[in-house]
């Protein structure tokens, strides 16, 4: 009998399990399963979809750059960085970005002041202001790139306002557009 109550509470045991297992405790692991495996699913698409805007960010950065358009290939470096934080080609991508934007600024400030010097020289020629124009020319000189014809003019030119400097020619207009012979 003692053997048969062992087996009967096997036997209950087994049942019990079967049916937690079925009904109750086997739907709640299998849904827990279910769950993980979806999770995971969903991380996989989530890495991929990220994987897919860093591409697509630094393609079109890429893109950005060869059309010459530096902010908007910034702004895209800068995109493809927040999917891959640390990344050594956004983060290049946005150093190099950030080297010829300020380039850009720095030729486009030059340009200005050779177009500001440029319309003082004509100003002090037409006062007969020559130290005002030789200053003008020293400046423009300096600003003008090295193997520019412009350059070698404004250095022949400026040999010209020496003759009239030493003359003293016009010494009555002496600096009326550059006060103080400032430039």
């Amino acid at each position: 009998m003692a053997a048969m109550g062992t087996v009967g509470k096997i036997a209950v045991g087994l049942a019990l399990g079967a049916t937690l297992f079925s009904g109750g405790l086997g739907s709640a692991l299998a849904k827990e399963s279910a769950s993980s495996t979806a999770e995971a699913a969903l991380e996989s698409r989530l890495k991929q979809t990220r994987s897919q805007s860093y591409r697509y960010a630094m393609l079109a950065g890429y893109s950005a750059t060869e059309r010459g358009d530096y902010h908007t290939a910034l702004i895209n470096f800068r995109r493809a960085l927040t999917y891959r934080p640390g990344d050594r080609y956004a983060t290049a991508g946005i150093r190099n970005m950030q080297t010829y934007i300020a380039q850009e600024r720095a030729e486009a400030a030059k340009q200005a002041e050779i177009v500001q010097r440029q319309a003082t020289l004509a100003a002090a020629v037409e006062a007969s202001d020559w130290a005002c124009a030789a200053a003008s020319v020293d400046r423009l000189v300096v600003l003008v790139p090295p193997t520019s014809a412009d350059r070698a003019r404004l250095i022949a030119y400026r040999g010209e306002l020496a003759g009239f400097i030493q003359a003293r020619a016009n010494l009555d207009q002496w600096s009326t557009v550059c006060p103080g012979g400032q430039v």
